[in-house]
């Protein structure tokens, strides 16, 4: 199984180590069988034989797999982009960073794979189209949106012709037609329902059965949750081929008169982790998503996702009970005191 940015998941990563073993392994003990005056026929011969293969697997699966670069002494933007074989803008698009950015030795930057384009300020969707020499209307169905709409900075996108794995995963994710398995572990509640009707519209039974299960469990208070959500929660379960859906927050009852509120307590907001799918995977599909705030936080078990006008991103390096402590994408805690951060808060 694939994730979204082309890599392995873990435990099917070291399933295929062990079949190439075997399969390794076989072939070593066959080979004295192929050619009895040249192959080597000792224990030795065969299993170093073994150890090649298995090798030149690792290195190979390491290789496609390398998609992160750190900073080293006087590397620019320029430098690591030619290293890679990517366009500056598109390297400096997928960190969120300027072209004339100065790096940190140690920094770890995100190389962008074949057939990916992140979109850096000011580019357009005509525009990327013609810098990659595909057409307009191609790359826009490649990547579901409309020939005019308008793109987000650091937005993701795929070019016509490269992501034939993932168009399968397309077509095999679109007969769960919205099809959503959540849990809650908390309360160690589970819901299967399908959120949406043959017609698209959703389902009222459905909407109610979710509004329980993601109500308010301190207070026993109920909501019924934003369409919009429930649209995120299904594009989720088909874009990870029906994975469980972690939840481990949803509805919270509005506060006190004068306490600050916020998406949680109008049920437009959610906070969940996709069962076998790392949070760093989930966060980069979530913000291709449209007019939807995307909270990271690496110190935690959850990536918060709620419906708003307009898509926003933040990270939040604070730990389990402790006050927010945003930064900016790419940064981390040692580059500034605890206390004082410097990326405004999100806006609610």
């Amino acid at each position: 199984m694939l994730g979204v940015d082309g890599k392995k998941y873990e435990g099917e990563r070291r399933s295929d180590l062990v079949a190439v073993w075997l399969a390794a392994r076989q072939l070593a003990l066959a080979l004295p069988l192929i050619n009895t005056r040249r192959v080597v026929r000792s224990s030795f011969g065969v299993w170093r034989a073994v150890a090649v293969v298995f090798l030149v697997f690792l290195l190979s699966g390491s290789a496609q797999a390398q998609r992160k670069h750190t900073v080293q002494q006087g590397q620019t933007l320029g430098v690591i982009a030619k290293r890679y074989r990517v366009s500056v803008t598109n390297l400096a698009a997928a960190n969120r960073l300027k072209k004339t950015s100065n790096l940190r030795v140690g920094q770890v930057l995100r190389v962008p794979p074949k057939g990916v384009v992140f979109v850096y300020p000011g580019q357009t969707l005509i525009g990327i189209a013609k810098l990659n020499k595909v057409s307009v209307k191609a790359l826009a169905r490649e990547n579901g949106l409309k020939p005019d709409s308008t793109l987000r900075v650091g937005q993701r996108l795929e070019l016509p012709g490269y992501s034939v794995s993932a168009k399968e995963a397309k077509a095999r994710n679109t007969k769960l037609n919205g099809l959503v398995s959540l849990e809650r572990p908390a309360s160690k509640e589970s819901l299967r329902a399908r959120l949406f009707d043959k017609n698209g519209k959703p389902d009222p039974k459905a909407r109610s059965r979710l509004a329980r299960f993601l109500r308010d469990r301190e207070k026993d208070a109920v909501r019924r949750p934003s369409v919009r959500l429930m649209r995120v929660l299904a594009d989720l379960a088909d874009h990870f081929n029906g994975r469980t859906i972690v939840v481990m927050s949803a509805y919270r009852a509005p506060p006190e008169e004068g306490a600050r509120s916020s998406r949680h307590s109008t049920g437009e907001a959610i906070d969940v982790r996709v069962e076998g799918v790392p949070n760093e995977v989930l966060r980069d599909y979530c913000l291709t998503m449209t007019r939807v705030g995307v909270g990271y936080y690496p110190r935690s078990s959850f990536i918060h996702l709620d419906v708003r006008p307009q898509a926003t991103y933040w990270v939040d390096w604070s730990r389990p009970g402790e006050p927010p402590l945003y930064l900016p994408p790419g940064e981390t805690p040692e580059q500034y005191d605890a206390g004082a951060p410097t990326a405004v808060s999100p806006a609610n």
